[in-house]
């Protein structure tokens, strides 16, 4: 689009901006008609699970992505339709049979056990019906098509139910329902049941169909905070909801590991135990206890924080809960190991001479991982966990750090420091005196 252009309203000038817009109005129509008919359907950004029954009820689970490249798989219309590949859908259903007539573009599929029939046609919305010799029309949620990637006939994820015994052996769960149920909603979105013996009524737990282990692992990313980790747990199916995890945090008794058992009381801190999961991989059986997972994270830590860590942190003067506190701001500050001990060394100095530590972190954590999860007033720990606001450390650890982290905590840099900041190419820079920092620079933090 040219905004400057200018028209000579001349009765030549009439003419020609007649036909030019005559021109664009057809090219218009050209590229509206090759948009239109050339793709139907985006790359499937969420994905979906589908589980099938046998004539038992139980249920076998099935991806539809992990598969070979110019293999099917499941399709998203632009509306947001489910779309599935019909004939290695229909080899995975017992009593079954898929044929494709390619002079018709049609698509039959057969009930060999009730004798029922679908005749799918392709880029019609309507599929022919037949049970008992008798013909009627079904109307589809959306056309069938053939995948412009991999050749197959594609038709809504719903549209076999006329086939079964109950035309409610169809069920289609979200995530709520799928963890409750200890299903992984970090990878799928949904999953599809075909049940062609009986109605499908619930989802089953994912530890009672096969094709799903009974165990999950779960790595949890250094710096991350409590409500990222119990999050994290539920979407992988290892609790069924994040609320049992909280409760089990600040109600269950942990004093049994040494480590929880020496954190001072205080009612400013607003998760216990923040800064004592340990960031790792693990194992869990799915929908396990919350006590029980909080437990496996504790013995962690347990064995990782050792005996001679203790003892360090006295001969500091610390707490093992202060060191992991300031572990856990190091953590925030900078992921790279070298930067680690000067920031540490930069905590240090400030708190040898009665200086607020400044540093936005703990803002941070108080806005993303405290008020989106506490009931009451939200307010409440601000000026606990803020460091421009507290004289010392803040209340508690604002993450779980990593064991590097720990280690730059428990071995500063000596160096006279009490500034830093991060340039826009993320090197960081160090000094004894302030020196204002370039506004409009959204990666450097002075601190």
């Amino acid at each position: 689009m040219c905004n400057n252009l200018r028209i000579n309203h001349t009765k030549t000038g009439k003419k020609t901006f007649s036909y030019m817009k005559l021109i664009l109005l057809s090219l218009l129509f050209v590229l509206i008609t090759i948009c239109y008919s050339s793709v139907k359907v985006e790359a499937a950004e969420k994905k979906y699970g589908i589980m099938i029954a046998d004539n038992k009820g139980k249920y076998t689970f099935y991806d539809f992505y992990n598969i070979s490249e110019n293999d099917n798989t499941i399709e998203l219309t632009d509306e947001g339709n489910v779309m599935v590949p019909l004939e290695r859908l229909v080899n995975l259903i017992p009593g079954l049979t898929y044929r494709y007539d390619k002079k018709k573009e049609t698509a039959t599929i057969i009930n060999n056990q009730n004798g029922k029939k679908l005749i799918y046609k392709t880029d019609n919305q309507y599929a022919t019906y037949y049970a008992n010799a008798k013909a009627s029309k079904k109307k589809l949620v959306y056309p069938t098509y053939i995948s412009p990637s991999s050749s197959a006939v594609m038709v809504h994820m719903n549209s076999l139910k006329w086939l079964f015994n109950s035309t409610k052996g169809f069920g289609y769960y979200k995530t709520a329902d799928m963890q409750k149920m200890g299903y992984d909603t970090l990878t799928y979105s949904g999953v599809l049941l075909y049940n062609p013996y009986q109605a499908v009524t619930e989802l089953p737990k994912a530890t009672s169909v096969n094709g799903i282990s009974n165990t999950v692992k779960v790595t949890i990313p250094e710096g991350y905070s409590v409500p990222q980790v119990f999050n994290l747990l539920v979407k992988k199916g290892v609790c069924s909801s994040t609320k049992q995890l909280y409760d089990a945090m600040e109600n269950y008794d942990f004093s049994y590991y040494p480590l929880v058992a020496a954190i001072e009381e205080n009612e400013h801190r607003c998760y216990k135990l923040e800064g004592y999961l340990y960031p790792d991989t693990y194992e869990f059986y799915r929908l396990s206890k919350a006590q029980d997972v909080i437990g496996k994270f504790l013995r962690n830590a347990e064995s990782r924080i050792t005996e001679n860590d203790r003892k360090k942190a006295e001969a500091m003067g610390y707490s093992v809960n202060e060191i992991l506190t300031i572990a856990s701001i190091i953590e925030k500050e900078t992921s790279d190991p070298a930067v680690m001990k000067q920031v540490s060394s930069v905590i240090y100095n400030r708190l040898n001479i009665n200086m607020k530590l400044q540093m936005d972190c703990g803002t941070y954590y108080v806005e993303r991982y405290i008020k989106p999860y506490i009931t009451g007033d939200v307010n409440r720990y601000n000026e606990y966990y803020n460091m421009y606001k507290c004289k010392a450390l803040p209340s508690g650890p604002i993450c779980n750090p990593g064991r590097k982290a720990i280690e730059a905590a428990f071995s500063p840099s000596v160096t006279d420091y009490l500034y830093f900041y991060s340039d826009e190419k993320g090197e960081y820079h160090f000094s004894k005196e302030y020196h204002n920092v370039v506004a409009g620079n959204d990666s450097s933090k002075e601190e």
